[in-house]
């Protein structure tokens, strides 16, 4: 019985996405975290007065993965030059040990530049694009 139950989460990990969408913020944590199974963690601020580092700013906690890879560099990059950046993520309802520290996972990190004080996502030219 309690093999079946096993399985069953198992198969249910990773497979129940309860929640997707956009952050932005400043990145100011990635380290790789864990008792057993180390995976890389971050942490964004977001919002705040000035650089998301102000008074109102909130933290959003996420899983960059088991193993280093580009978006762990990305995350690592933008934290050490205080970039500006939006992450898209999803949260799993059910996460394995293994899987992270949080139920959030970061799918992709864009940096973000400033032009007349709004923000716009970082686009490359049409010749740096794959054509």
């Amino acid at each position: 019985m309690s093999l079946l139950m096993m399985l069953s989460l198992c198969l249910l990990a990773g497979c129940w996405k309860v929640k997707s969408g956009e952050k932005s913020g400043v990145i100011v944590k990635v380290a790789k975290e864990g008792k057993f199974w180390g995976t890389y963690e971050g942490e964004l601020i977001r919002g705040g007065l000035e650089d998301a580092s102000g008074v109102t700013g909130r933290s959003f906690h996420f899983t960059l993965g088991q193993f280093k890879s580009t978006l762990v560099d990305q995350a690592l990059t933008a934290m050490q030059n205080n970039s500006h950046v939006i992450i898209s993520y999803h949260c799993d309802l059910f996460i394995l040990p293994w899987s992270g520290e949080t139920k959030c996972f970061v799918d992709k990190i864009q940096k973000v530049i400033f032009k007349d004080n709004r923000f716009n996502p970082l686009i490359p030219n049409k010749e740096q694009q794959p054509q």
